[in-house]
């Protein structure tokens, strides 16, 4: 990452249209915003495509960017409405989610415990478009029900149902994984 100085620097540059500002940006931040676009693909293309996009949308409005809160929360939210974007534009494409009641699953502690943060982000990637996309806005990246509601252009029953959803499935791989490891499998 870049010093305070750099970075306003670097952002300064990237206002002017300077390739060489764009290139240190760019670089400074991809493993990062590879990291927050990640939790809401399910694979390394994918996630290639939305930081790609994601970048050309910070230099094409860095003049935007009013410097009134911090440079990452700016570009931490231009990945995540572009992971939202891509995940819309394939809404179609993929699994759809019927809004039924479902009941709302605790994971069990001891399993989350043992569970590494990347073994839980393979499961969260695993999870189908709709419950993935809300369970990270929700869990991860602390959303309300209406804020994610109005990002995904759904109800709010559909986003409890698709998070309630998203819960249980995960429940049941973690759980399965324990019953693996428990008898050697």
């Amino acid at each position: 990452m870049l010093n305070k100085s750099e970075l306003e620097e670097t952002i300064r540059g990237c206002r002017k249209g300077d390739r060489y500002a764009q290139n240190r940006l760019y670089r400074a931040f991809y493993a990062w915003a590879s990291s927050v676009c990640q939790r809401y693909t399910h694979d390394a293309e994918a996630t290639r495509e939305c930081v790609q996009d994601g970048f050309f949308k910070v230099f094409t409005k860095m003049d935007k960017y009013g410097g009134d809160l911090p440079f990452e929360s700016w570009l931490k939210k231009i990945m995540i409405n572009t992971c939202i974007d891509r995940y819309r534009a394939h809404l179609n494409e993929t699994h759809t989610v019927e809004l039924t009641e479902a009941h709302d699953k605790q994971v069990l502690a001891e399993t989350l415990i043992n569970a590494d943060a990347e073994y839980l982000l393979h499961l969260v990637r695993r999870l189908p478009p709709a419950y993935q996309t809300t369970f990270n806005l929700y869990a991860i990246e602390g959303y309300e029900y209406q804020e994610i509601a109005d990002l995904l252009g759904v109800s709010i029953g559909s986003v409890k149902s698709n998070l309630s959803k998203a819960r249980f499935r995960l429940k049941e791989m973690l759980t399965q994984r324990q019953m693996e490891d428990a008898y050697g499998k």
